[in-house]
């Protein structure tokens, strides 16, 4: 992350949740040069940005964050993992949140919950995403079984009628070793 210049007026807070989107990994996924290797083509420069600027304004916030980033409050159920948030009894008892005044502290404060939130929001979606894709797989895994299996029924069921069909013309079992030939 880059410091920026202080900025004329507050806004929305957008730089903050950006930032925690971007602490999360939250970056657009490129296939452009695994699609250019199969292609036999050059592979396109990677323009994708590295770095975050962040407001200065911001930075003690984005530092205190990432002082907690290991302090998460995570539910795993049948699901998968979905993050809560932070752990904000961890926030109160860190020193450098516990040397400011009650003013400077509320400020932080909701400057972290910005930062959270971002992050928060990509952490699950990514969590989403891999989740979907496992059930993907899980459900073609089982359409091949099923059709394994059906493969499997339709050979046995052939066996099956060319061992009927020796038996009506009474020919010796070894005849064809066990298959029909017309």
């Amino acid at each position: 992350m880059v410091r920026c210049a202080r900025r004329p007026h507050a806004g929305r807070r957008k730089k903050l949740t950006g930032a925690g989107r971007f602490w999360a990994g939250d970056r657009v996924e490129d296939d452009r040069a695994a699609d250019a290797a199969v292609l036999g083509i050059a592979a396109p420069v990677d323009d994708s940005p590295t770095t975050y600027a962040i407001w200065r304004e911001h930075w003690p916030a984005l530092e205190l964050f990432l002082a907690l980033r290991t302090q998460w409050r995570i539910i795993a159920g049948m699901a998968g993992a979905q993050h809560q948030g932070l752990d904000y009894t961890a926030l109160y008892g860190h020193p450098k949140y516990a040397r400011l005044d009650y003013d400077e502290q509320e400020k932080l404060l909701a400057q972290i919950q910005h930062i959270e939130s971002g992050a928060v929001a990509a952490l699950n979606e990514q969590n989403n995403h891999a989740n979907q894709e496992a059930e993907e797989r899980q459900q073609a895994t089982h359409y091949i079984e099923q059709c394994v299996e059906q493969q499997y029924q339709l050979v046995h069921q052939q066996r099956i009628n060319a061992q009927e069909l020796m038996n009506v013309v009474d020919l010796p079992h070894s005849y064809g070793d066990g298959a029909f030939v017309a």
